[in-house]
Order: C-alpha cells, then structure tokens, then sequence
C-alpha cells in the first residue's frame, strides 16, 4: 500500500508529461504501402538483367551459392505521398522463402543531388526463409531545398538486394508482399548449380571475341584523359582462340556512338599471350611489353584503338602453338542505368576475319548496362524514350544548354518538342506511346550549341525501342584563330622566292611548321586555332643552309599569342613580337677553280701518234677568258684553273672548256665545273679480223658425244688475248669470229692462231684456223638366246633351226628393222638339248646422239609353236598333244545284295601295257566315275599306247570295255549266294494214342523275323519233312537268320522247335479210377497252352490279366476289413 502511495503521484506526473509531449498537433513517421512499382533480377557476373524464358520461368545457374552473383533490382516510386513525406516514413520490401538473403545497411541516394534520402536495412530470416528490407527517409527538407519547390515529390528510384538459394530449385514461384506493391508481382524461378562445360569445338574456329563490360566501383585518375571517377566498365576481347599462324594480327576496338558516352582509359591497357583450355580458361598468361611485342594508336578522344601484333605467330604458347592474345582495358561508366556498347573487329594477315569460321559477320558488338549494382540511387528512366548525351568531341566532357528538336514519325500523336541537356550534358525526350514507336524513327536536330561550342546542325534519325534510344552527340569547341608572320631581307644579291627555310615551335618545343619566304621576303605560317583561352607561345627560327658565300641570321623571335574569352564562348586572339621579326642575312662572292683531266683513247699510243701535250681554253658564260692549260705526261695530263669567280653579281658564272685540235685525234668534253672536266681524245688503230672454223669427224655425231658448246681462244703472238664460246649455227656450220683487232702492236705486225677448249673423247688437229675433232664410234654385240618350251621336243615337231629379225629404236621412234640383220640359229650352238644361242655383233651402239634400242622378232615362227620374246629372249612354245581316258564303274550284285562290294576301286592307266602312269581312287563320292589327267600322247615322236585296268575286287569278276573316243566301262560282276532250310515234323503223342494228330500241319518261313509268304505243308505222305530251297543267304551285306513256325498247333499239342525241326508233344490222358476213359474223346475245359502261335500267347496275357485283378480285388477287402 505504501509503494502504490508512492507510485501514484509519479505515474501521475508522467502521464501529463507524456501528453504534453505527443500533443495532437505533432506530426507521426508513417508506412508508406504499395510504392513498388517493379521487382528485376540482375545478373552480377555479366551486367544485365535475367529475362524470362517463354514459358515466364527465370532460370538461374549460379556457380557457387553466394551473394554476389544475383540481386533483386527493385523500383520504388513514392509520387503517391507527394506533399506528405516525412523524414522516418519507410517502406519495405519482403523477400520470399525459399531464398536466402543476408544483413547489410547501406544509404539511398538521389543521383542528382547526391544526397542521402534514405537508409536501408536488410534483416535476414534464416537460410532458405527469405528476409527484409526496410528503407527510412531522411534529409527530405535539404533534398526540397536543392530540388527546388514547395513540396517534396516525384521521388523514385531503385535499390538492390542480393540472395542465394541454398537448394537447387524447379519452378518455384515467388509471391511479393501485395502491401508493398503497386501492382501484384510473382516471379517464377528455376535454380539449377551451374556445370563446367566443353567449349573445345567453338575455340577451334573462333577468331575472335569481346565479352564483359561489366560495371564496378573503383576510383580511379587518368592523367591521358585529365579525368577521374569512381566507377568503370571492364571490357576484354579474345583474339585468336584457335591459335592460327598469322605473321600479323590488328584489333580494332570502338565506342559505338549510339549508346553511353565513355572513355577508353589507356593507363589500364594490357595484352598477355597464352591459351585457351576446353572451359575457355585463359592458361599460362605472359604480359607482352607495348613498342616492343606490339603497337597501340589511340583517337583524340580515346574512344578508339587500333592494336598491332607484328611476328605474332613466333609468339608460341605453352602448348607449343601460336599464342593466342587477351586484350584488357578498363572504360569510364556513365552509372546512370544507361546501356554502353563497345565493338571490335580483326585482321590477320591484312585480311577481315569473320569472328567465327562459321559465320558472316565480321564486327563483335559488347553491350553493358551502366547499372550500379549496390545501394540505392536514383536511375535514368530509357523506357520508350530518347536519351541524348552532349560531350566534348576531343574530351567527351558533358555539356549543357544544347538544345534539340525532336520530330515524331507521321502519324505519331506525339508532338514535336524542344530538349535541353542539363548539367550532366543529358537531354530527355518525354515518354512515347507504344504506338507511337511503331510509326517510324524520330529526328533529331540539334538547334542551339553549348556556349563556346560550334553548332553541330546535321539531323539524325533515331529508332526507339521497349528499351528507349541512346545516342552521344559531339561537338567542336569554337575557336580562335590568328596568323603569325615574319620578313626576310639579303644583302649583296637580290633574294629569290622559297630560298630560306623557316620553323615555327610551340612551347612544348614542338615543330608546328616549316616554310620558306617569297619573293619579296614574306614569311608567313598557317593559320593557328585556339579554342580555350589563355597564352600561348611560339618561337620563329630560320634554318641554316648549306651555301658558304651566305651568313645566315642565327637569332630566335618570340611570338606570343593572347586568346581572351569574350563571353558567351566568344574567343578573340592577338599576336605579339618580342624583337623585330625581319631576319637577315649577308651574302659574300665566293672563289672557286675549274679542274681539267685528259685522257687518251688509242690503245696506248699504238701508233705513235700522240702528241707530247696539248693546250686547254677557259670559257666563262660563252666568253673566252685568255686562261689556258698545258697538259702532258710530266703533270700527268691534269691541271686548274685557279681563284675563279664563283658568281658575277649574284649570278653563277658558268665555267667550260675547250682544247686545241690535235692531228688525228677527235677530242669529246665531260664533265662540269663544279666535279671537273674529262676531255678524251680518240684514234682509232688499224685491225684485222680472224675468223675459225670447227669441223666434226664423228659419223655425224653417231654417238652423242660431241658438245653443244665448245671454246676457242685467241693468241696474239702466242699469248692468249680472247676467247669465244661457239656453237652450231642454223646451217650446222661452227665458226668463231674476232674482229676489229689490232693489226700492230709497237710497230710491228701481230702473228694470231688459234686454239681449242680440250673436247672430252675428241681427238683435234688445227690447221690455220681451222679446228678438226675426230671420234670413233663404239659398237656392241647382241646376243641372242633360243628357248624351246616343247617337253624336250616331245612331238617331234622342233625344227633344226630358227631365224631372227634385228630391230632398232632411237629416242621416241618406233622400232624398225636393221637392213641386212638377220640371224639364223640352231642346236650347233647350244648351251643344252632346249636352250639355242647366236650372236649379232659390232652394232653401233648410238645414232644421233641417242643410245639404240635393239629388240628381235622371229621370222616364220615354226607350225603349232607360238613365239615371245623377253629381252634378248626369244621362247617358242609348244603345248604337246594329250589324251584323257575316262570311264564309269558299274556293279552287278543285286545292289550289293551280299555286302561284299567295296567302298572304293582303284583303276590304273598303263602305258604300253606296262608302266602304271596313274592310279584312280573311284567310290560313290566320285560317282563311279573316273577321268585321267592329261596324258602325254607321243613319246619321242611316237604315239603312246594307253589301257585301263582294275585293281582286282575280290568275289568279283570284272569286265572292262572301251569305246573308239577313249571311254571305258568296268563291270564287277557277283552272283548272291543261295542256301536251303529244311527240318522234320516230330510227333509226341504216344503215337497218337489218343487219336488226336491232325493229317497233316502247315509251317512258315520267317526271314529275320519277318513273314516271308512261304510255307510247307507236313504230313505223313512226305515222311513229315519240309524243304525251303533257293534262299538269299545275305541281305544287304549281312547273313539272313531263318526260323520256322507252325502255323495252328492241334489242340492238345505243344509246339517246341529245335533248329528247324518242329516237335508237336501231347501226353494222353490216363484212366481214372471208376470212370474208365473214353478213348478218341478230348478232355472238357482245355488246358492253356505252353506253346504254339500267337492266338495262344495272346489267351495267356489274358488271365495273367485277370489274375491280376482278382488279387487286387482280395488285397484291397482284406484292407478294408
């Protein structure tokens, strides 16, 4: 009770203060619901956006299960709070399970204003139960100040969430909070871990490739471009994957216009050599070194390269082929959501290559997305609009205040509008209907340029797209312009136009121009440019020149250029001098001296005509001077003329000479009198001419051993002095002509002859000059060999001798018989009883210079021979006349009733009924048949005599008959053995006592068996005896076993057969006591029988039968009981 006492007055006061705090008037942060507006899938690894495959399905194979390779790229657009934003209000945005995101906060930024408008907290559920991200405003009140306005409004912009899943993943759809979306939003996802693939048959034919061009952040300073940023696009291009052999291999790499502005910044250029594996891995990297393993020349801009690899393919990689190359460079990144595109093309060996041998297109074209991937910022909207980009053309610096007018296509129901670039150097054009896009391209036209800046009034035509249109659009600073000038002055001579040399350097030090005075001493540069204002300076020099009468002025002027800007980019320049700009230079007359040379043309004075000197004029400008010159042997025929003006009033003076006549001499002046003057003077000796002759005793060159050339030399008074090479000309004459020599030598009369170029086999006698080489033709002899292929002459038809036709062949010719050669052999000469020999002998062995061919033919080949010729080989063969004996083997045994017959005979051919020449195997396999080999038909001219006969078949007898055409026909002939079977009737009965035996009984015959159809009748007429005759003993080879049987026992009887005697046994029936038998009277119920035929045998299994029955009947009661 005590402490409720003295809470109450406390809880008391806080509710009071609590109420003044949250007075009705203070204003609350709030939710703010459905503000996303779209819900994107980014691809990290390569820059773009994942689309939906047909069937609206997204499908995502990422390497490994991380963050970094996918992200939600959600918009947000608050425009529907306008006015009633708060700094605290959030929003959020729910990932769904089964995707797994992680925690990080980072800051919402408005891209224009750069300002923090928010920060973001991302809470992660667990794996595979998704998460959220909450974004709380901030700073509303400065981004309403810097924006402008009364009301802070049309905020939008975007933000990224990174995820992964866990799992791999088949259809699933993601449901997005409704709350937090404009609209309904699912997405279907399919998540499958991506597989290392084979990519070895696309390396094998591609050329080349460019890929990446992702962006990242990164600061980054180029002092090439005189920039620096933060973020880059990353680009690579694959060059020779296939590692062909080029000597020389050019990539050209651009910034396509149509897209993003960016620079190419040359600081990150590399090239590495190496190789591509299966998976496209770059493997065993090397960096080439730029000016020495390659060239690399930039644009003004750095928006394009061109790359030269010079001797790539001595350039080898690790796997021992031409290298292939990787081209990396980093670009700067516009980051404002915009698409850039780069392109590439390549040469080998001078030639455009398609970038895969299969197909057609020779230029790669890269696009990226300039989309920062991290945070929030607020990007440019291309969606079916145009975005115009206005840079520098050198610096690609963005400029504002170009305008633009923008045409719609006809038909379209958007109007025509004009378009500013802000202060990023960006111009939007409003947002068009579907429709609208559809009606054709938009142009553009660009009607006011940046201060400063020339207009750039060309209109272009744009195409938009779902994905808007893009286009950087360049333009020329304006510029000032303004020349620099000099004079030229000289004294001592009047100056001529383009006589003196002039350069212009920069500050730099740089030669800028050179140029040369005119005719008055006008120096004057080309027009220099300026198009930033500032101070500018130059130096003006002359060149010193070669001519020594010239002083030249040595001195340096100073020209400094002032560009001011006079407002709006007006530029205005001015040139100023620090000394006077005349240069001046002294011209003083030279002295110089004409030099003078003879020479003598006639043979060392030969003739002794030479004078002892001669006397040499100087001429200036036409005029005889007076000078002259002694020339002779003591100053060795050369002299000057010394201290001569060079010039007469500034004009060269032109110095000549001429010489006095010598008798019989003709003199000829060269030369100039700068190099000196050659006068020659010519006489011409007597001579005389010497002509040889070359003749050939060869047989006209039978053999081919002369020469198509030979040598012949000159001697003058027994020394050598010439030689000439001679040949056969058309006629088939060789001579050799020396003209025009000299007839005398001192005075005295010259002795020629001439000799011979030893011939290789020639023999060669001179007279005068005349040349004779004699040869001895070589001969051969031509054996030639006889073979008789005749069985040694069997037939007796070889001849006793035989001849041969000698045939000869030259060159290509046919072969054609040797006149007079022919050969007749026979068995004198022999080497054995078939082999004959002869010989043609000393036969040229060439003629015309070609080696002979000698062949032979048979004449009159022998009757029933045939001729052939191998070589020097001539074979005449004769196939030796034959006989064949042939035949048939028949049987005559009752189809081998008794067996007896063999499997097989064997027939011999006797040869004049003596020698067996062959022996024949005949059986039914063969058919009976038999046929002899070929068998000679003579022997030693004599016909042969041929039998047939069998070898001997026991138990038979054998015929053998021929026909006239060789045919024969054995017979073995064998009669089947007979056999009789007879027996008795024998009688037990107590010699009938009881006068029951029958008259008479039948008995069969049975052959192994079986019933023969015959019988014997018994009785006591024939003594009860039976005879079976004329039996077959054998059948089919084997011995027939015969029985009997009696047909019908008597009753009363049993039948016993012992061989084939038949024994009939009945025993009377004895007298029982008190009834005395009846005698002839059979006994009432017979008896079974024990003997006899098959009716009885068959009555006795018929009470075994019974018998059986009964036991089984009895058996089975007595169980039953």
């Amino acid at each position: 009770m005590k402490n409720k006492k003295f809470w109450l007055p406390i809880l008391t006061s806080l509710a009071c203060l609590l109420g003044i705090i949250f007075a009705p008037n203070s204003v609350q942060a709030k939710e703010l619901k459905n503000v996303i507006s779209n819900i994107g899938i980014w691809e990290v690894d390569n820059g773009k956006f994942i689309k939906p495959d047909a069937n609206g399905v997204y499908t995502l194979s990422p390497e490994h299960h991380n963050y970094s390779n996918y992200k939600f790229t959600v918009d947000y657009d608050l425009s529907a709070y306008d006015g009633k934003l708060e700094d605290g209000d959030t929003f959020t945005f729910t990932v769904p399970s089964p995707l797994t995101v992680r925690n990080e906060t980072f800051d919402l930024k408005d891209k224009e204003t750069d300002l923090v408008i928010g920060e973001t907290q991302i809470v992660s559920n667990g794996d595979n139960n998704g998460g959220k991200a909450t974004i709380t405003l901030k700073n509303l009140k400065t981004y309403l100040e810097k924006k402008g306005g009364y009301q802070v409004q049309n905020v939008k912009g975007n933000f990224f969430v990174g995820f992964s899943s866990k799992n791999e993943l088949s259809n699933e759809t993601l449901r997005f909070d409704k709350t937090e979306t404009i609209n309904e939003i699912t997405h279907q996802i399919k998540v499958k871990k991506g597989e290392a693939s084979d990519y070895s048959e696309g390396i094998g034919r591609a050329n080349f490739s460019k890929y990446h061009g992702l962006i990242y952040k990164e600061d980054w300073t180029s002092s090439a471009l005189n920039k620096s940023g933060q973020y880059l696009h990353s680009w690579y291009v694959r060059a020779n994957p296939k590692q062909a052999a080029y000597n020389k291999i050019e990539i050209h790499d651009w910034v396509d216009p149509n897209a993003s502005p960016m620079q190419m910044i040359p600081e990150t250029f590399k090239v590495t050599a190496g190789w591509y594996d299966k998976s496209y891995y770059f493997k065993d990297e090397v960096v080439l070194e730029a000016g020495k393993d390659y060239q690399v020349k930039w644009n003004d801009s750095y928006t394009e390269f061109t790359l030269t690899i010079n001797n790539a393919s001595s350039i080898l990689a690790k796997n021992g082929k031409p290298a292939a190359f990787r081209i990396n460079y980093k670009t700067s990144a516009p980051a404002d959501g915009t698409q850039v595109q780069n392109n590439a093309e390549m040469k080998g060996d001078d030639q455009i290559l398609t970038y895969d041998d299969y197909s057609n297109k020779t230029v790669v074209k890269q696009i990226g997305n300039s989309v920062v991937a991290s945070g929030g910022t607020i990007q440019l909207e291309t969606g079916y609009r145009i975005i115009l980009y206005k840079v520098d053309e050198l610096t690609l610096d963005r400029l504002k205040g170009a305008k633009f007018k923008i045409t719609p296509p006809a038909g379209a129901t958007a109007k025509e509008e004009i378009v500013t670039t802000n202060d990023n150097g960006i111009a939007e054009s409003s947002i068009y209907s579907e429709s609208d896009i559809k009606k054709g391209n938009f142009t553009v036209t660009e009607i006011e340029a940046p201060e400063g800046y020339e207009l750039n009034p060309t209109p272009f035509e744009m195409t938009v797209g779902q994905d808007g249109a893009i286009k950087t659009v360049t333009n020329k600073r304006s510029k000032a312009k303004v020349k620099i000038k000099a004079n030229k002055k000289l004294t001592g001579r009047e100056l001529k136009a383009e006589e003196f040399e002039f350069t212009l350097t920069d500050q730099d030090g740089k030669v800028k121009e050179t140029v040369k005075n005119d005719k008055d001493g006008n120096i004057a540069f080309s027009e220099l440019e300026f198009d930033k204002a500032g101070t500018y300076t130059f130096k003006i020099a002359e060149k010193a020149g070669s001519d020594t009468s010239i002083k030249f002025d040595t001195k340096t002027v100073t020209a400094t250029v002032t560009v001011v800007d006079k407002g709006k980019g007006a530029l205005e320049a001015t040139v100023s001098y620090d000394d006077e700009k005349a240069f001046e230079n002294t011209y003083t007359p030279a002295k110089t001296q004409v030099s003078v040379k003879k020479v003598w043309k006639d043979e060392n004075n030969q003739d002794g005509k030479r004078p002892t000197s001669v006397t040499v004029k100087l001429i200036a400008d036409g005029q005889d001077t007076g000078k002259t010159l002694e020339l002779n042997a003591a100053n060795d025929w050369t002299g000057s003329f010394k201290d001569l003006d060079a010039d007469k009033g500034g004009t060269p003076i032109q110095y000549t000479v001429v010489e006095v006549t010598v008798a019989g001499y003709t003199s000829k002046v060269t030369g100039d009198a700068a190099s000196g003057f050659t006068i020659t003077n010519s006489y011409s000796p007597e001579t005389v001419d010497v002509k040889a002759t070359k003749n050939w005793d060869d047989a006209n060159n039978q053999d081919g051993k002369r020469p198509t050339k030979i040598t012949i030399n000159l001697l003058a008074d027994g020394k050598k002095v010439d030689s000439k090479e001679i040949q056969a000309a058309a006629d088939g004459t060789w001579t050799a002509t020396f003209e025009k020599l000299a007839k005398y030598k001192a005075g005295k009369e010259i002795k020629y002859t001439v000799t011979e170029e030893a011939v290789a086999e020639y023999e060669a006698t001179i007279t005068d000059f005349t040349i004779t080489n004699k040869y001895a033709p070589k001969e051969i002899d031509y054996k030639v060999t006889k073979v008789w292929n005749d069985a040694n002459n069997q037939d007796g038809k070889r001849p006793e001798s035989v001849t041969v036709q000698l045939y000869k062949k030259v060159g290509n010719a046919d072969p054609v018989a040797v006149e007079g050669k022919k050969l007749t052999l026979t068995a004198k000469e022999k080497t054995d009883d078939n082999t004959w020999v002869a010989s043609f002998t000393n036969l040229p062995q060439y003629e015309a210079g070609k080696e002979i061919t000698y062949s032979i033919k048979e004449v009159d080949v022998p009757a029933g021979y045939e001729s052939s010729v191998t070589g020097q080989v001539v074979t005449n063969n004769y196939t030796p006349k034959t006989v064949v004996l042939s035949g048939t083997k028949v049987w005559k045994d009752n189809n081998n009733q008794d067996g007896k017959r063999t499997t097989s005979v064997k027939v011999q051919i006797l040869k004049n009924d003596k020698e067996v020449v062959q022996e024949i195997e005949v059986s039914e396999a063969t058919g009976w048949k038999f046929e002899s080999k070929a068998l000679p038909k003579y022997e030693n001219g004599q016909e042969i005599k041929y039998t047939v006969k069998e070898v001997a078949v026991a138990s038979y007898e054998t015929i053998i008959t021929s026909e006239k055409d060789g045919k024969y026909t054995i017979i073995n002939k064998h009669t089947p053995l007979k056999t009789t079977v007879k027996g008795k009737k024998i009688w037990k009965d107590e010699d009938n006592k009881d006068g029951i035996r029958p008259s008479s009984v039948t008995v069969k015959l049975l052959a192994d068996g079986k019933e023969t159809g015959q019988t014997a009748t018994v009785s006591e007429t024939n003594g009860w005896t039976y005879e079976f005759t004329g039996l077959d003993r054998y059948q089919e080879g084997k011995e027939i076993a015969y029985t009997v049987e009696e047909v019908n026992v008597p009753d009363g009887y049993t039948a016993s057969v012992e061989g084939y005697n038949i024994t009939n046994t009945h025993t009377p029936e004895k007298p029982t006591p008190g009834k005395p038998n009846e005698p002839g009277k059979p006994k009432k119920g017979g008896e079974l029988p024990n003997t006899g035929s098959e009716s009885n045998q068959v009555a006795l299994v018929a009470g075994i039968a019974l018998l059986g029955l009964g036991t089984g009947f009895l058996a089975r009661r007595k169980k039953e009981d």
